[in-house]
């Protein structure tokens, strides 16, 4: 098919060197691997198997394609009857798929595999690095040492794709030019693993995990071959051409043709505030020695100051609103209501609606509907997630404490009674963000009432966006994992990798990777509270600008405080009349800027002298340049610059 591309493989170890116009790409990192699980009493143990142990190997080439089967393998004593078939096949002219596949599954045997080996240049380059699609994105040239520890640990950690470990299923590497991007075909049931490879280089492959207790269904990952001006750029744009190839981009102006109140995001700032928080003993955030509960404001003075943001000049907000519920903030889920009686009960909620309404401003709420608290009235754990056990995921670290978590499956009711309620008691709601529901893996269950895959997981997660799109409700929810943003148009944030990730270091060095994809599918916020998800030392505003994104609006006052053992910012009074103003004219050019490019896609993003100056470049031939030593931004043309 391709005289340019070439497959070899060493099947004893399952060690493959692809050739594309000369330029060899070879196993390297971490090898291919089985876990193989076995039931102990009420419990499941496991153990690791390298593919070199099975004790059958055998390789079958054919045109384009070879196919190696590993079985045989010895755990606890036995011999296993599961066979593994590796295929690697070319695909295109420079494209190649790499499959697994279990032949003989008979129990759960099948923990996860590691296949293929990650990929990395055999030669040493001048410029080598890794292209990562944790969070926005970074790169890790090779031999980097800033943050190591960091780096260190994503070696050790297993990053499952499409959550914040990983927003899209895509990798790449780039070495003197030449490159590839890897894209998972099938991202539900899998994990990124990287791991230190030659060159003192991160590399990285996919670790899958059963699906149901097997590996059940073929996994695929494709590559895509460079030989000329590769770079990060070019993964990036690898990877949205495949999701126009699939029918699977859908954009801002696709998501507006089903529900018309999505433009009223255009040129909009972002305010987010909070009305009660209560934290509950069994939380890790209770202090027994502080308060652990707080009234921010009732709804009728946020009405006010929604009022007097008005008077200041502010024509439009979209108002994202937590702690609105019976006892405030991460409590009760997945059913909250009544709303709290503390800030004004039924009648101070719909009034705050009412004017926020009339004043043109989008009227939000912070909800969810995976967390399902063991105080919640309508808590019954046969509605909860069962692991492969029996057992049920335990957590009690949010601020109503000890909880599970909901089968997806179950999902839906609670937000139809929800919302049913809310606008029987004339609620105006606008707009609804379901918490988490963007950013963590599906949940597979094994409840044989209502058992349900990952994948199936993240589809009854959409169902419950697709009921209350089809309402009017502008839906959002935390973070751009590509699994559901077809089903929002709007996060809390995109953030860059950090450790901490609050106000802390980059980890490698970030590029916008998602925004190069999805720009003009989601609407991002930037800069939001104490610098979270922004590089230490760097201002969020020239992010928001670079990627043209939506500017949260700081319009209130207060410093932080701490409420239990947790520091929070303090949403209590705007703002003096001169600070608002500065504020409002602060986010002026922010709301313009993101009006004239929302639905543009971002094609290029450059680094114009070292890591201080950077362009990102848009289809309709605008620039933004960001210049971090100064703090300044500027807008220009691409015929200009």
């Amino acid at each position: 098919m391709s005289r340019k591309l070439r497959i070899l493989c060493s099947h004893i170890n399952c060690d493959y060197e692809v050739i594309y116009n000369g330029f060899s790409w070879v196993s390297d990192g971490r090898r291919p691997y089985v876990i193989i699980r076995k039931k102990a009493g009420s419990k499941y143990i496991s153990t690791y198997r390298p593919f070199s142990s099975a004790l059958k190997k055998s390789i079958e080439t054919k045109p384009n394609c070879i196919i190696c089967r590993y079985s045989s393998f010895i755990a606890f004593g036995k011999k296993l009857d599961f066979t593994l078939i590796c295929r690697a096949e070319i695909t295109g002219e420079n494209t190649v798929e790499f499959s697994l596949k279990a032949e003989n599954e008979t129990g759960y045997d099948i923990q996860a595999v590691y296949f293929p080996a990650p990929f990395n240049s055999k030669n040493k380059g001048k410029v080598s690095y890794h292209v990562d699609a944790m969070r926005q994105g970074f790169l890790m040239p090779d031999g980097y040492k800033e943050n190591f520890l960091s780096t260190f640990g994503f070696a050790h950690y297993l990053r499952r794709i499409n959550t914040g470990d990983c927003y899209m299923p895509v990798w790449g590497r780039v070495c003197d030019g030449n490159g590839f991007s890897a894209i998972v075909e099938t991202p539900y049931d899998a994990c990124m693993f990287s791991s230190f490879g030659r060159h003192a280089s991160f590399v990285n492959s996919v670790h899958w995990m059963s699906s149901l207790g097997k590996l059940s269904y073929e996994r695929k990952i494709r590559f895509t071959f460079h030989s000329e001006k590769c770079d990060y750029n070019t993964i990036a744009k690898d990877f949205r051409n495949y999701l126009i190839e699939k029918g699977k981009l859908k954009t801002i102006d696709d998501k507006i043709k089903e529900n018309e109140n999505i433009k009223k995001l255009i040129g909009c700032p972002v305010l987010h505030h909070k009305i009660f928080s209560t934290i509950q003993p069994a939380s890790k955030f209770y202090d027994k020695n502080s308060t652990n509960q707080k009234l921010y404001a009732s709804f009728e003075k946020r009405a006010v100051q929604m009022q007097e943001l008005k008077k200041a000049g502010l024509e439009k907000l979209y108002i994202h609103t937590d702690g609105w519920g019976a006892l405030g903030y991460d409590n009760l889920h997945p059913y909250i209501l009544p709303p709290c009686k503390e800030a004004g009960g039924w009648e101070g909620m719909k009034a705050l609606s009412d004017t926020c309404r009339s004043l043109g401003y989008i009227f939000a709420l912070h909800d969810q509907y995976r967390d399902y608290y063991y105080a919640s009235k309508y808590f019954d754990m046969d509605k909860a997630v069962m692991k492969i056990d029996s057992s049920h995921p335990y957590c009690s670290t949010w601020d109503g404490g000890e909880h599970t978590f909901l089968c997806a499956s179950q999902a839906l009711e609670f937000v139809k009674k929800t919302y049913t309620e809310l606008e029987e008691h004339g609620v105006d709601v606008q707009g609804a963000y379901l918490d988490v529901f963007s950013v963590v893996n599906g949940d597979e269950c094994f409840n044989p009432k209502h058992k349900i895959t990952r994948e199936e997981s993240i589809k009854h997660r959409a169902s419950c966006f697709e009921y209350l799109n089809k309402k009017g409700l502008i839906m959002s929810s935390e973070e751009p994992a590509s699994q559901l943003i077809d089903s929002i148009c709007l996060v809390h944030h995109g953030p860059f990798t950090l450790r901490p990730q609050e106000n802390g270091a980059a980890v490698g060095i970030p590029v916008p990777l998602l925004s190069l994809v999805y720009h003009d599918c989601v609407m991002i916020p930037w800069d939001w509270w104490n610098n979270w998800g922004i590089p230490k030392g760097e201002k969020g505003e020239l992010y928001c600008a670079m990627h043209a994104g939506m500017p949260y609006l700081h319009c209130f006052g207060e410093e932080n405080f701490k409420i239990g053992k947790d520091n929070r910012s303090a949403d209590i009074e705007l703002l003096d009349e001169h600070s608002l103003k500065d504020e409002l004219n602060r986010i002026k050019p922010l709301t313009e800027l993101q009006e004239k490019l929302y639905n543009k896609e971002m094609v290029r993003h450059e680094f114009l002298d070292g890591k201080r100056v950077q362009r990102t470049i848009y289809s309709d031939g605008t620039t933004v340049t960001a210049d971090f030593q100064k703090g300044t931004w500027t807008i220009g043309s691409l015929n200009n610059d």
